[in-house]
């Protein structure tokens, strides 16, 4: 376990125990994993914002991840929680170096749950729920605090994107229907998503629309890079709404357009946007060119296609209507969180 910095035996001991503590990295699919976990627990949780020192990328190769002394100063004053829940190798760091800061300390330390691999230190954790397209799934299943899970766990359900979408019924009211959400990520690694693959995915997806008579409800995601936003402006034929990511929440449309959509195409870089686009149980396309994506995406792709959820948005695809299970592992994660927790008699 990482032992606890020098500076933090100096803090005064924490109040009473919170229940849950989420811990929020940079990432946004990262976060919605962690709250959408959270949330299904149905326990009162807070979230803490994490920020690290600087690193190369050799240290965070090797996992050699450092919150920054504010991280630390805020997270070691506030409440000892009884659960930590965490996403990605970052914020899972930053849970091992809190809880064996606390039983140095205090003599006890919290629960942690992770999402995803955490690489490193997976002993300390006491469940760690892994995609079953992770490269690593087969040699992790072996472990006893592993739990193989399908797709990505989010905080999305049917009523809050239906909630989200009078906000913007009036803005494409003049749009023929079926209306096809059209949902862009970013690069993933070296694969870019570039104007070049835009102007495909606006070609595709303008095709689809065509076909059918019907209208695209474009948005992209803070990944977007400059020159996708340009190609889909330029290239995205027919009917359309674009409306490009803004800092502003209130001015996204990512969840109305779902509530809105009657078909939604979303781009393979994001295993969060393709899991949480399921709960519209409505036609979900996946755009990835052949070559394209990487092999834990590529996997994940097929897991979709396979189980009925998804069908490609290659050059011919046409038009059709199907309905699926919505693909959330939340509340699976959630259980095995709140049976650690009845276990230590935190919760009935």
């Amino acid at each position: 376990m990482m032992a606890p910095w020098p500076d933090d035996e100096t803090l005064p001991p924490r109040p009473a125990p919170a229940p849950v503590l989420a811990l929020l990295d940079g990432l946004a699919g990262s976060n919605s994993q962690t709250r959408g976990v959270v949330q299904a627990l149905g326990l009162p949780w807070h979230e803490e914002r994490l920020w690290y020192e600087h690193e190369w990328p050799w240290q965070r190769a090797l996992g050699l991840v450092r919150p920054s002394q504010e991280t630390r100063t805020r997270l070691l004053a506030a409440p000892t929680p009884a659960l930590v829940v965490s996403a990605g190798r970052r914020a899972g760091a930053v849970a091992r170096w809190l809880r064996a800061t606390l039983m140095a300390r205090d003599g006890r330390g919290p629960r942690l749950v992770h999402v995803q691999d955490p690489r490193y230190g997976r002993a300390a954790f006491d469940l760690i729920a892994v995609p079953a397209h992770d490269r690593r799934v087969a040699a992790l299943r072996r472990r006893s605090n592993v739990r193989v899970v399908t797709g990505a766990p989010h905080p999305l359900t049917a009523g809050r994107v239906a909630a989200a979408a009078p906000a913007w019924r009036e803005r494409v009211a003049a749009l023929p229907r079926p209306r096809i959400a059209v949902l862009v990520g970013g690069d993933s690694g070296r694969r870019r998503l570039d104007g070049r693959l835009a102007g495909l995915l606006a070609d595709r997806a303008g095709a689809l629309a065509a076909g059918v008579g019907g209208s695209l409800l474009v948005t992209t995601s803070r990944r977007t890079r400059t020159d996708a936003v340009t190609a889909l402006r330029r290239r995205l034929p027919g009917p359309h709404c674009l409306v490009p990511w803004r800092e502003n929440p209130a001015e996204n449309p990512y969840l109305g357009f779902l509530g809105l959509a009657d078909a939604v195409v979303v781009t393979g870089d994001s295993m969060s946007m393709l899991s949480e686009a399921t709960v519209t149980r409505r036609p979900l396309w996946l755009f990835a060119p052949d070559g394209w994506a990487r092999a834990p995406h590529a996997r994940f792709h097929a897991e979709l296609v396979a189980a009925g959820v998804a069908r490609r948005l290659g050059p011919d695809a046409a038009w059709a209507e199907w309905t699926y299970e919505p693909v959330n592992p939340a509340a699976e994660i959630a259980a095995a969180a709140r049976a650690l927790l009845q276990a230590d008699g935190v919760v009935g």
